[in-house]
């Protein structure tokens, strides 16, 4: 059985299909690990902070609003969405580079 659309076949796309659907994985994985080695290229920084909000998650994307002791509120992401645990009102000190949150040390 063939399915034709204005007298062409569909299986001839396929191919396509897939090698579109491949690519734009690879450009997805090129652009994560971009973002991290850019990361890594800054330098650490600790701060003492509370996290405000946790707005969004995409796959293994966290983003976290905090704010420092010092009044500045950031918006960082973390890349161990299943790994590191963090919930709005927690308050402790987080470790990051860039945008990108190495750890947290919860208080209390």
């Amino acid at each position: 059985m063939e399915v034709n659309v204005n007298g062409s076949n569909l299986i001839q796309y396929v191919p396509m299909f897939f090698i579109i659907l491949i690519g734009l994985c690879v450009a997805m994985w090129l652009f994560v690990v971009f973002l991290k080695k850019k990361d890594n290229s800054e330098p650490l920084q600790s701060v003492k902070a509370k996290i405000l909000e946790k707005p969004i998650q995409q796959g293994n994307i966290e983003w976290y609003v905090i704010e420092c002791e010092d009044g500045r509120r950031l918006k960082l992401r973390s890349f161990q969405g299943n790994d590191l645990i963090i919930a709005v009102g927690d308050v402790g000190v987080i470790s990051y580079r860039g945008k990108t949150i190495q750890s947290f040390q919860r208080e209390g």
